[in-house]
């Protein structure tokens, strides 16, 4: 059985209480010193069930519930008062991901210096100009558009790192915003930004490619696929209260959905 990573701590302590933790809830989950970190590997098939636990475990370290996992396993682990915190080398492992992060927000910060400067740089008026058909992804105009988007962006653009590497990142992102942001100009026109229509191409790809290999690596269920097709719907409905550029939504998504083709047809994913 291939265990697969997915979180290192600084202390062996919180990670030894973590593993009894989930060793008591049925999971199999093994611990590995590396240097001066303690590593915690698990079964592909398991790693969606502990993703859950683990965010719960760093929101509450300190609860009983984890000192009673650990006296089931015969020890008690004394804390040291400090939250488990993930390490910086987890954003490296995600470099593109943690890049188009920094990028949008450093944008967002120019736009509110300096909005129509900012607008008039990187908006698709200029379609000669070759970064234009990509930069559009970068602009957001408002805290939620920003902040949904990167959230979004974060959770599925570090899975498919991890999981598929970088270039594929890279070339999902670089295909679905040349898609998604030709659509909405021939169709619309230039007046728009954000990074939705890549999110929707990572919501895409990560829905088809569990379907497509018959296993659950990305955390993209039918009722969240079913929402967003929804949304996408009430969009072209023009019945939501945000204007939304929803062919670059729905460029977005096809482009995600076809690399999830193009990928199984080479590899199982």
């Amino acid at each position: 059985m291939t265990m697969h990573k997915f979180v290192a701590f600084e202390s062996a302590i919180p990670a030894r209480l973590f593993a009894d933790y989930c060793t008591s809830k049925g999971l199999q989950v093994e611990l590995e010193q590396e240097g001066q970190t303690t590593t915690l590997a698990a079964p592909a098939e398991q790693l969606s069930q502990i993703e859950p636990l683990l965010k719960q475990f760093l929101t509450e370290p300190d609860h009983a519930r984890y000192q009673a996992a650990a006296w089931q396993q015969s020890r008690t682990i004394a804390t040291s008062g400090k939250r488990p915190s993930l390490r910086w080398s987890q954003l490296l492992q995600s470099p593109v991901t943690s890049l188009i992060v920094l990028l949008v927000c450093l944008i967002y910060l120019w736009q509110q210096l300096s909005f129509q400067a900012a607008n008039s740089a990187l908006m698709l008026t200029e379609p000669a100009q070759i970064w234009r058909w990509i930069t559009p992804i970068l602009l957001h105009f408002s805290l939620t558009h920003i902040v949904f988007n990167l959230c979004w962006w974060f959770l599925l653009g570090q899975k498919i790192e991890q999981r598929a590497g970088s270039a594929l990142l890279i070339q999902l992102t670089l295909s679905s915003a040349l898609l998604s942001n030709g659509l909405q100009l021939a169709l619309v026109g230039p007046d728009f930004g954000g990074l939705s229509g890549v999110v929707y191409a990572l919501f895409g790809y990560c829905w088809l490619s569990d379907k497509l290999a018959g296993k659950h690596h990305y955390p993209v269920t039918d009722g969240l696929a079913a929402f967003m097709l929804l949304w996408l719907a009430l969009g072209f409905m023009d019945v939501l209260w945000v204007n939304m550029a929803n062919w670059a939504h729905l460029g977005g998504l096809a482009c995600g959905l076809i690399w999830a083709v193009l990928r199984h047809s080479k590899q199982p994913v």
